[in-house]
């Protein structure tokens, strides 16, 4: 479990990695309303691993791909390619080998459905119907995740995401490990219900 949230840059790296219609709610009822016109969602990132035992944080760019009701993709392009990907029911991830990318398998997938589950769930607003999570509204346009889930609450101590002025963007998310350790995540160009190819959500390349 834990090497999943690393490897991903934890549930941030997916959950809070998306924007959704809460720019000026008040309440979470509000904040679930407004995401009901959520379709499909593209945006690029830019995530730093800090560490303690590192001088500089660790960099990763990327690119999400949302549609909905189930339909994920979470790439980095860089440094290394890797690929997460959730079509209805189905679960793939892969990574950048010699000869290609390359699918990976185990027991690790099927704590990644879990996680791209609430991912879902998060996009559409829905935080307030979420038992791994307490939320809490605050000052600011801040959105506070505290794990309710003591698997969660193992490796992840809280999540904090930054609203911009603009209903269904987020500016950037803070996944707290501990008070040492975090990874901060900065969204742009985010575009609220794109087309989508169905082949982005079916395909590695």
């Amino acid at each position: 479990m834990r090497r999943i949230f690393y490897r991903f840059g934890l549930f941030a790296a997916l959950m809070c990695a998306v924007p959704f219609f809460a720019g000026w709610a008040d309440t979470m009822e509000e904040i679930g309303d407004q995401a009901a016109d959520i379709r499909a969602v593209k945006a690029r990132f830019v995530q730093e691993k800090h560490l303690e035992m590192l001088d500089n944080p660790l960099i990763s760019k990327g690119e999400l791909y949302f549609r909905a009701p189930n339909s994920l993709r979470w790439e980095y392009t860089d440094p290394v390619k890797s690929i997460l990907l959730m079509n209805r029911d189905r679960i793939r991830q892969y990574t950048m080998a010699e000869d290609g990318m390359q699918a990976r398998h185990g027991r690790d997938l099927e704590a990644m459905r879990v996680f791209l589950e609430q991912v879902g769930q998060w996009i559409r607003g829905g935080f307030d119907q979420n038992t791994a999570f307490s939320p809490e509204l605050k000052k600011g346009r801040r959105v506070l995740l505290t794990p309710a889930d003591k698997n969660i609450a193992a490796v992840i101590e809280k999540i904090e995401l930054q609203l911009t002025d603009t209903p269904g963007v987020i500016e950037s998310a803070f996944i707290y490990e501990d008070e040492t350790s975090y990874t901060r995540i900065v969204f742009h160009d985010t575009e609220i219900n794109p087309e989508i190819a169905d082949s982005v959500f079916e395909q590695a390349g």
